[in-house]
């Protein structure tokens, strides 16, 4: 009886230490992007390991200047083991199945590139002869009142 109170405890023991927390890598496609998890800016730049919660899914967004910002979500599955200890729907009996997560970004796209102008250089305002000045034509008779 005592032996089996003590491999009892052992397993509780290592079946709710994989609910706590884990290390989770994040890579983008450029490196150099910051990373939120959850409205959390995180410190540094990619690629990153950080240590999140496993109870609960994530949302983690990629930002870099001139690139589009990219979402990811890691979501969290339930455990059958843990499932023996709490319900299928508690939060402790979910975790992260994903070490490593991989997000690509979109370039945004450059404004057009500026030619040299080919109009001829403004050469001053220049005289008009008569011949060279529009006729002017006469009103049709329904709008002359």
């Amino acid at each position: 009886m005592k032996r089996l109170s003590i491999w009892l405890a052992v397993g509780v023991a290592v079946c709710t230490s994989c609910v706590g927390t884990k290390k989770l890598t994040i890579r983008t496609q450029p490196q150099g992007a910051d990373i939120t998890i959850n409205g959390v800016p995180q410190t540094g730049v990619t690629p990153m390991t950080v240590e999140v919660s496993q109870k609960r899914d994530l949302g983690i967004v990629a930002s870099m200047p001139g690139y589009e910002s990219s979402a990811y979500t890691v979501t969290t599955t339930t455990n059958w083991w843990l499932t023996l200890l709490w319900t299928k729907n508690d939060p402790r009996a979910r975790i992260i199945k994903e070490d490593e997560v991989s997000i690509p970004m979109k370039r945004i796209p450059s404004a057009g590139k500026f030619r040299v102008s080919t109009l001829p250089a403004y050469q001053g305002r220049q005289k008009t002869s008569e011949s060279q000045v529009p006729a002017l034509r006469a009103l049709p008779e329904n709008l002359i009142q």
